[in-house]
């Protein structure tokens, strides 16, 4: 079978739910909804502080168009306009006081606080496609672009500047994610196998991948971090408990895994073909949905545990048909 049959096969499985080991149909909590579908451009990112909270960031809808920002308030969504044109929002990430970091093409941050906008200074124009903060002053962001070297930002309450350390073996490509424990426990994923970390004084680095390989995205919980990503043609996903980083991808020729959820109890990892899979005891386990076979960039789990997953055609330059979907205990309104 051609490794694009295969990855196919494997990602029809996902989407059927192929079921457990004894071929029984996989038994989920909660109940699974489609929230959106074919939207002016693809939803790339999505954080969620409850289901009273949730935000979601995409692409320009257009050319002179400005970027997708949604919001829902527990009661209803609401379309927020940047005042910006022409940018994609890549990645988003809040704080409970309310304050809101978006991060996108042509080296943009923007923080959301009063109800307003506002334009961060940064570095270079760069895409950043990752940002995560211990607290509203204390921010980190990571991107790059495909002709370009990888970065990595840190804002500590005045201006995002350049962090040192980056591999010199990361030529090409981004440090896509990051994400953390704690100020002085922060994980990023990046181009051609690399794994980084800053333990508050040190920012180092392992290749656990193969350099043809990109880990688009890292999640940890309390006892372990995973990243997820490809090798050019299938799916590559690692966990580390503590004692390493090992190899722990469901199937050898599955699809190609973009977002792992950042943070919480329970990981899924999402990717190609609308393919869905949460970590359950040492294995990961296919979860049925069947309401989209476009590819999900990106995923958030909530404290109380409701999964939203976002997605599109993001492979593009203009990027399109935007989903959300959404797992959780109770039925929320689908978007405007």
């Amino acid at each position: 079978m051609s490794t694009m049959r295969a990855s196919l096969f494997v990602a029809l499985c996902f989407l059927a739910a192929c079921g457990g080991d004894d071929g029984s149909p996989v038994q989920e909590e909660g109940h699974w909804q489609l929230l959106g579908e074919g939207r002016p451009s693809s939803l790339l990112a999505v954080w969620s502080s409850g289901v009273d909270n949730v935000w979601i960031v995409g692409g320009r809808e257009g050319a002179g168009a400005g970027p997708t920002v949604l919001h829902y308030d527990g009661t209803a969504w609401t379309k927020l306009d940047t005042g910006m044109v022409n940018v994609d929002l890549w990645q988003v990430f809040g704080f409970a006081d309310g304050t809101v970091f978006l991060g996108g093409s042509n080296g943009t941050i923007l923080r959301y606080r009063n109800n307003t906008f506002e334009k961060l200074t940064t570095p270079s124009t760069d895409i950043v496609f990752g940002l995560w903060g211990s607290s509203p002053d204390d921010v980190w962001a990571v991107g790059g672009q495909t002709t370009g070297r990888p970065f990595i930002w840190r804002y500590q309450g005045t201006a995002f500047t350049s962090v040192p350390g980056i591999p010199a073996g990361i030529t090409t490509g981004a440090v896509w994610k990051v994400t953390g424990r704690a100020a002085d426990d922060v994980w990023m994923s990046a181009s051609q196998g690399y794994v980084l970390h800053w333990d508050g004084q040190t920012l180092s680095n392992e290749m656990i991948g193969g350099n043809d390989e990109s880990l688009f995205s890292i999640g940890c919980t309390a006892e372990l971090c995973l990243t997820a990503g490809t090798n050019g043609s299938n799916g590559v996903l690692y966990e580390n408990s503590g004692a390493g980083w090992s190899s722990k991808v469901p199937t050898e020729d599955g699809p190609v895994w973009r977002g792992v959820t950042p943070a919480g109890d329970d990981p899924y990892i999402v990717g190609q073909f609308g393919a869905v899979a949460r970590r359950g005891t040492g294995k990961y386990i296919t979860e049925k949905h069947a309401l989209t076979s476009e590819s999900l960039h990106s995923a958030w789990v909530d404290d109380d545990g409701n999964l939203f997953a976002v997605g599109g055609k993001f492979d593009r330059a203009l990027t399109i048909d935007g989903v959300v979907i959404f797992k959780g205990t109770i039925d929320l309104p689908v978007l405007p």
